[in-house]
């Protein structure tokens, strides 16, 4: 329904502006096939249901226990973290620091294509995996030692890409990486740092697609009402097709149980609105191909859903012929496997 028709014009101060927190995270195909938006839509609370746990409760025998439990299991977790995690990380940090010096000489070498060249010739010939014939001395050497695992070979050329580009030497690598965090943390450092260097066309984009995913579920909604009041109009007067908003935000007071009473009606335009749609998605991941992806695969499932309506359906289709206009960023490219290579 078009709710700014016979709306009052009524001017509003503008609202602080919303920071969004990035979630960085990397998912591989299989997640992605069936990665769905609405987990990362914040969960609405019933205001019945979010009293306190009582003290009493929480001292019940019952509970006791289970506390008890995870105690032991907490001071096993500790153990295993000495004996077994740190040891295991040392001798990870080792290894990628071998592969860092030998990479660098590599680098340096007069060599270096011939010896690039060679590695990617043995990796296709007698391993059946591809690198690009533009490999950075350190992806081809992170693939020629880690063979048997794609994902964890993208992300320790992820790390010996930052060290390189922060002037690390071989032996500073291993306490670098611990200094840092360890290799997760220097691969969120790393997806900040791209994000930022995108700027405001990254961030419009992004904004963009979640925008997209609250209109189609408004869109493909079952549940609706009619308002006949009227709506306050919050850019009014600088009304065009960039500022034309996509939702109507209602504000009601919560007198008890379900009853709320109306305060008003907005139409907050569009820039406005983009803060809103913001907030609403900062549990999003921040590379927009995952939300792209995501988006896609609710187009997908409305397009089977029999109970939208045809023309809905029948948009989704039209929509999704249509290529993505995110790519994937990778910082080991690998080249598109055939049937018989890699499996």
């Amino acid at each position: 329904m078009q709710l700014t028709n016979g709306a009052m014009k009524s001017s509003a101060p503008p609202p602080p502006p919303m920071g969004s927190d990035m979630v960085i995270h990397e998912y591989n195909d299989k997640e992605l096939e069936t990665f769905d938006l609405s987990s990362f839509v914040i969960s609405a609370v019933n205001k019945e249901n979010s009293t306190k746990t009582s003290a009493k409760d929480v001292r019940a025998q019952e509970v006791q226990k289970f506390l008890s439990e995870g105690t032991d299991l907490h001071k096993l977790g500790e153990r295993y973290e000495v004996e077994v995690v740190e040891r295991g990380h040392k001798s990870l940090y080792e290894l990628l620091a071998s592969i860092y010096s030998l990479a660098q000489r590599i680098d340096d070498s007069p060599l270096k294509d011939k010896i690039v060249d060679a590695i990617r010739i043995e990796l296709k010939d007698n391993h059946s995996i591809k690198i690009l014939t533009n490999s950075t001395p350190i992806s081809a050497m992170v693939r020629y030692v880690i063979r048997a695992d794609k994902a964890n070979a993208s992300r320790y050329v992820k790390v010996l890409s930052v060290a390189r580009e922060e002037n690390i030497t071989a032996n500073e690598l291993a306490a670098y990486i611990t200094r840092r965090g360890g290799v997760s943390q220097i691969q969120e450092t790393e997806a900040v740092y791209l994000t930022k260097k995108k700027g405001d066309k990254y961030t419009k984009e992004r904004t963009a697609l979640i925008r997209e995913y609250f209109e189609l579920v408004g869109v493909s909604s079952k549940e609706d009402f009619t308002y006949k009041g009227e709506v306050l109009r919050h850019k009014a007067d600088k009304e065009t097709d960039a500022e034309t908003s996509s939702f109507c935000v209602f504000v009601a007071h919560y007198v008890g149980g379900e009853e709320y009473k109306m305060v008003n009606a907005n139409d907050l335009g569009r820039s406005y609105e983009d803060n809103l749609v913001k907030f609403m998605g900062k549990e999003f991941p921040s590379d927009p191909y995952v939300i792209e992806v995501g988006l896609r695969n609710f187009k997908r499932q409305l397009s089977l859903d029999e109970s939208q309506p045809k023309a809905l359906r029948e948009a989704m289709v039209r929509q999704l012929a249509i290529p993505m206009r995110n790519k994937r960023i990778d910082v080991i490219e690998m080249e598109k496997p055939t049937h018989d290579i890699e499996e």
